[in-house]
């Protein structure tokens, strides 16, 4: 019984692991763009250079409500973390695209938003409107 209950739980986290879906951006505008949401993180292109994002992104976490727990910059990416009223764990890094492939193409940088442990697509869809729009 055990062993059956691992494998089923092994399958479920292989198969959840391994989706994608593609969320669309902004259908009011009218355009094409699409982010991606796979295995609880959410991408999405922004066109603007990582510090920029960086500092948008910390001005509207900030702005809806999030407490800030801290950032680490590397060369090629820059991780915020925060956490909501819920007690999530919130985290959003600013990359460069070039060095992660199977991404969603357009824009200068990727941002990629989890929210909680299993991922949150609406709020980390809001998050990524929220820093889009800012921009």
């Amino acid at each position: 019984m055990k062993a059956i209950l691992n494998t089923v739980l092994a399958s479920f986290i292989l198969i959840a692991a391994g989706c994608t879906t593609p969320v669309a951006i902004d259908p009011q505008s009218g355009q094409e763009q699409t982010a991606t949401f796979r295995a609880g993180n959410f991408y999405g292109a922004l066109d603007a250079d990582i510090k920029h994002v960086f500092r948008t992104a910390i001005r509207e976490l900030d702005d809806m409500g999030y407490y800030r727990t801290g950032e680490l910059h590397k060369d090629n990416q820059i991780t915020i973390y925060a956490r909501n009223l819920a007690d999530d764990r919130i985290v959003v890094r600013a990359f460069y695209p070039r060095e992660h492939a199977n991404l969603p193409e357009g824009g200068d940088s990727m941002l990629r938003v989890r929210v909680g442990r299993l991922g949150n697509l609406s709020e980390s869809q809001r998050i990524y409107a929220s820093i889009r729009d800012a921009l």
